[in-house]
């Protein structure tokens, strides 16, 4: 039985796919954008029903939970955040 290689040169580079970097603050600003652009489509429709429109119940209880579940997971982020910032204050150098 003869064992193959898998057809690469040794000299061959291997293609990484490509992919952009985004900086971790911008990543943190569009979180903190979503979560805001949430909050306030919540805010519109609890005003819209407030005044009367029709507006139909389970949309107002799918934004109320895309909103909340929004916020959690940006509360989640700063206490992983927090966590990380206390424990390198812990470090000693």
């Amino acid at each position: 039985m003869e064992i193959r290689g898998l057809g690469f040169k040794e000299n061959e580079s291997i293609k990484k796919p490509s992919f952009s970097v985004v900086p971790f603050e911008k990543e943190l600003a569009n979180l903190l954008e979503k979560v805001n652009l949430e909050q306030k489509k919540l805010e519109a429709l609890k005003s819209a029903v407030l005044k009367g429109e029709d507006v139909p119940m389970y949309e107002l209880v799918l934004q109320s939970q895309k909103a909340k579940i929004a916020l959690d997971l940006l509360i989640q982020v700063r206490n992983k955040l927090l966590e990380a910032y206390q424990e390198l204050n812990r470090l000693q150098v």
